[in-house]
């Protein structure tokens, strides 16, 4: 192009668009970055370097001719970030496309344009050399384009007097290079962050010892990690790109898989921790836990499943061998003599090991052959040795060990550091008793565990995992019980059903998960607005049911009002309701006291007046026709 001696105003015109080049070539190296993945360190430094000299010469082409020969632009500004993050490769190849430009057009400015590239070339690499391994950081970058724009000052330095510009030119000049400089080295920073945190992300997917997997709507897979393809016979993830279950597995495991699947898309609902038992590529059985989530698009529609399968293999293992050392252990412990005792027929002391005499560290040195059992029991109740010996009683206490000596028995013991101990007696025919001690404080602690456990494992299955409330299960089993109760007492209770009304287009209104969380409010509101001694519980989809002990059909329609308008006082918005909020239906059932009732009689009847509650304008409460009870047809007498 041809360069003239331009104004102020233009001048700046062509510096500003000169600046828009390198942002506009540093953005451009986001787009090459997916190309570059796979390709060798080297190259990629290379290729910064190329697109680096590319926006260098580009911002030559755009530059603004202070004088003949003397150009100014931000070639030094690209030139520099190349060597900052490519190192000296990336520095020298981005140098070379600017270098050979300025040497072809030649003029005064040739010697300064040349050692302000030989200046900026120099400043990425040490910069570069100084960072060494370690990433940037963005004040890094920015104190760096510092030093970049200042470096103005070098080749301007020598330019002859006629030729160099002015003050009043270097100073923005220095603040442009800067920002040139601080834009190039923060976007190519931020790539670099960013692609880091994406290779990180799916080189853990990728070499994830678990199998994970994404379909689509139609049971294809869309993408899958290393383990399921290998897995599956394929050298790499893209080959299973498309294919189901029907080509990676026999037919009817495959169409049990995509029954399931579709099952699960249609209900938005996953599953968690499936496990099960199949054969691997070479026909061993393997266990598997598998855990598969609907994904939704950002309008809360399913459009396709994420699953993770594990191989659990070693922890089922793990399991059955700590059962049987579990199990072995437990047989070894109630017959090895952990510690053992042998007293005579007057309760004194003829043999112990040393195994014994550590089990009790406060009477230890009294448990000796010689010493009356008496002795040591009186020594135990001075030095608190024994746990739960009663107060006060303490001589009764050794009268009943002395006298139940030779009586077989198994007692145990709590000490005063916490140990539990087992004491087994056996007498002899010899007129002795032998005392077997072991320590079964694990056996004491495992049980405890257990116990709470088997607690949780009970709350678990008794109680509806979405809202917190008891489930079906849980509801049949304290309706039951009421009943029965009821039957033999004048004990009155009540049995509430509970509809959310046009809950169906509330849920194609706002989706399922907002259809989720409206009936978590409503169980708040139950539980919040029932006694202790009441029974709340999912009856299926929206429907719940409240038992309430000891109260009379006055009462019960108290409590449905009350229910009522606490779910209307959270007012949860149901622009397709009539009353426009969330409400709910009740209908009451009551029993007659001392009347013979079933379960079944009851919820008919709560049913019923709830159909008539949801059918006289929802939002209402319904009491049930009262019902002397459940009479039972008799059996026809045998001939």
């Amino acid at each position: 192009m041809t360069r003239l001696e331009i104004g102020n105003g233009a001048m700046w015109q062509h510096l500003t668009a000169n600046l828009v080049a390198v942002a506009l070539f540093v953005s451009g190296w986001n787009y090459v970055q997916p190309w570059l993945e796979g390709r060798s360190q080297k190259f990629r430094l290379l290729a910064f370097g190329c697109i680096m000299g590319w926006g260098a010469l580009t911002s030559m082409l755009l530059s603004v001719e202070l004088r003949p020969g003397v150009l100014l632009d931000f070639r030094t500004s690209l030139v520099a970030t190349a060597g900052l993050f490519a190192g000296l490769p990336g520095a020298l190849v981005a140098a070379a496309f600017p270098l050979g430009y300025r040497l072809a057009i030649g003029g005064q400015g040739l010697p300064a344009g040349l050692i302000g590239i030989a200046v900026a070339v120099a400043a990425g690499v040490l910069a570069n050399r100084i960072m060494g391994q370690r990433q940037p950081r963005a004040w890094q970058v920015l104190l760096f384009a510092l030093c970049v724009g200042l470096a103005v000052f070098v080749p301007a330095s020598i330019l002859p007097q006629s030729t160099a510009p002015d003050i009043r030119l270097i100073l923005p000049l220095i603040a442009l290079n800067a920002a040139a400089t601080a834009v190039a080295g923060l976007v190519v920073l931020h790539t670099q962050l960013v692609t880091k945190e994406r290779d990180l992300l799916r080189a853990a997917v990728a070499q994830a010892p678990d199998f994970y997997y994404v379909k689509n709507m139609r049971g294809q897979f869309v993408a899958v990690n290393q383990t399921v393809a290998a897995h599956n016979g394929y050298d790499h993830p893209v080959q299973m790109t498309g294919r189901t279950d029907f080509d990676i597995a026999d037919a009817a495991r495959a169409q049990i898989l995509f029954g399931q699947e579709q099952r699960m898309l249609k209900s938005g609902e996953g599953i968690a921790d499936f496990e099960e038992q199949l054969p691997d590529v070479k026909g061993n059985l393997r266990w598997f836990s598998t855990s598969k989530t609907p994904v939704r698009d950002v309008d809360g529609n399913v459009i396709g499943l994420v699953g993770v399968t594990r191989d659990i293999t070693a922890h089922k293992q793990v399991e059955q061998a700590l059962l049987e050392a579990k199990n072995q252990l437990s047989y070894a412990l109630s017959e090895m003599s952990d510690g053992l005792a042998m007293f005579d027929a007057e309760g004194a002391l003829v043999f112990c090991n040393e195994q014994y005499r550590e089990f009790f560290p406060l009477t230890g040195d009294l448990r000796v052959p010689g010493t009356r059992l008496r002795d040591i029991l009186e020594a135990v109740t001075v030095t608190g040795e024994q746990v739960g010996i009663p107060k006060g009683h303490e001589r009764e206490w050794i009268d009943a060990v002395v006298g139940a000596l030779h009586t077989p028995g198994e007692q145990q013991i709590k000490l005063f550091d916490g140990r539990w101990l087992m004491l087994r007696t056996r007498p002899t025919e010899a007129g002795l008793a032998l005392v077997v001690v072991s320590d079964i404080t694990e056996i004491k602690s495992t049980e405890g565990e257990l116990t709470t456990l088997s607690n949780q494992l009970a709350q678990l299955a008794n109680t509806d995992p979405l809202l917190g409330v008891g489930n079906r299960r849980a509801f049949d089993q304290k309706l039951a019980g009421v009943v029965a109760d009821a039957s033999r007492s004048d004990r009155e209770f009540a049995l509430l059903l509970i509809d959310v009304d046009s809950f169906k287009a509330y849920n194609d209104r706002y989706g399922h998960l907002a259809g989720d969380e409206c009936l978590r409010q409503i169980a708040d509101c139950l539980r919040q607005r029932t006694r202790a001694s009441d029974f709340v519980a999912r009856y299926g989809g929206e429907e719940f049911a409240v038992i309430l002990p000891e109260v009379s059909a006055a009462g019960a329609i108290r409590v449905a009002d009350n229910l009522r308008a606490a779910v209307r006082e959270r007012a949860l918005e149901h622009d397709r309701s009539e009353r426009k909020v969330v409400t709910i239906s009740i209908g009451v059932a009551t029993s007659a006291p001392a009347a013979r009732h079933n379960p079944t009689s009851l919820i008919l009847r709560a049913d019923k007046a709830l159909y008539a509650a949801k059918a006289g304008g929802r939002d209402a409460t319904r009491l049930a026709e009262p019902d002397v009870g459940f009479q039972p047809i008799p059996l026809p007498r045998k001939a």
